[in-house]
């Protein structure tokens, strides 16, 4: 066996990427970051792996109450009505690139 056979050999496969829980892009695990879906401030400890942009605006558009009350399932929180507009926007956008998330004015603070 020659010597560069055998690096090819021991080369380990690139890490598969994952995909977000919410959209279902791909990314790297860099890429997502951990959702509670109950909020960790209120005792959550169940996490799903969502990319930024998503959770960006699961937390732009409902109050930690909202969420551990009415959306504390992945289910839940796919079929919120308040996200429907934004799961048509981002399913269509290339997972690359930079989208800006704004806080909702109907958000109760």
């Amino acid at each position: 066996m020659s010597r560069r056979s055998r690096q090819q050999a021991t080369w380990p496969d690139p890490p598969q990427p994952l995909r977000c829980a919410l959209c279902g892009h791909e990314y790297t695990r860099k890429e997502l970051t951990r959702h509670h879906m109950v909020p960790k401030s209120r005792g959550g400890r169940e996490v799903e792996l969502i990319c930024r942009p998503c959770h960006k605006q699961i937390h732009a558009v409902y109050t930690e109450k909202e969420l551990e009350r009415e959306f504390d399932t992945l289910e839940a929180l796919r079929a919120a009505p308040k996200l429907q507009s934004w799961m048509a926007f981002i399913c269509k956008r290339k997972p690359t690139g930079r989208i800006r998330v704004r806080t909702s004015k109907s958000k109760g603070r």
